[in-house]
């Protein structure tokens, strides 16, 4: 059985056979059209309420099933624990993000959707990156400008969506384009990853492969002169 968009009936079902599992007889749930592709509880004694990110709306009802004991686990045991394997596989697949990409972009409202900026184009510095072998090309990631500056942020990456968002902050000929590249390189490690199960993106393996970069140190040093982060 598929759950619809509007199947929030079904959605409550499959996460109610769940809750009874865990000891919660009084469950509620619904789709909400986050922006982000994410799930928010609250609960108490045997009572739970969950919006769901509607990006799942039309996933099969086993795997909302699965997900919603994976949720119980957590609240149960207080700690991480890896989403269903076929939901992984299924929010991996290049059609889900075909299908909800393009969602994604419509609600984000600080991106450009332009990868051409005043100064710089992201495309050419993807290029290099896969052209000196650093990353491989992905023909799903979409690459953006932001419409604002961010000096506190200056890279952003949905690794379900595949959408790498950089400051237009860095779209400036005072800046040398090779820091452009260094944060877009930080952002595709992030997407090469995957989601983090621990919570721990920045771990010392992962500052390992960012310092392969041949401009890190430089790019580092511009980066704490503009006193930002990534």
């Amino acid at each position: 059985m598929v759950i619809e968009m509007s199947g929030d009936a079904c959605l409550e079902k499959a996460f109610q056979r769940a809750g009874r599992e865990f000891g919660y007889n009084a469950v509620k749930a619904e789709f909400s059209p986050f922006r982000e592709l994410k799930i928010r509880w609250q609960r108490s004694a045997g009572w739970a309420e969950f919006k769901v990110s509607d990006y799942l709306s039309d996933a099969d009802e086993i795997i909302i099933e699965d997900l919603a004991r994976v949720l119980f686990m957590r609240i149960a045991q207080g700690k991480r624990s890896k989403y269903p394997e076929e939901l992984q596989e299924w929010m991996a697949s290049p059609d889900f993000v075909k299908k909800k990409q393009p969602v994604f972009l419509r609600r984000s409202r600080n991106l450009s959707r332009d990868p051409r900026g005043k100064c710089y184009d992201l495309r050419n510095s993807y290029e290099r990156l896969i052209e000196t072998g650093m990353v491989e090309r992905d023909p799903e990631v979409f690459l953006s400008w932001t419409l604002r500056p961010n000096l506190r942020r200056v890279g952003y990456c949905s690794v379900f969506m595949k959408v790498i968002a950089i400051s237009c902050a860095l779209d400036d000929k005072v800046i040398p384009e090779f820091v452009t590249e260094y944060v877009l390189y930080h952002e595709l490690l992030h997407l090469a990853d995957g989601p983090s199960m621990s919570g721990q993106v920045h771990d010392e393996e992962f500052r390992r492969r960012e310092k392969m970069h041949p401009m890190w140190k430089e790019a580092e040093e511009w980066l704490r002169r503009l006193s930002v982060d990534i």
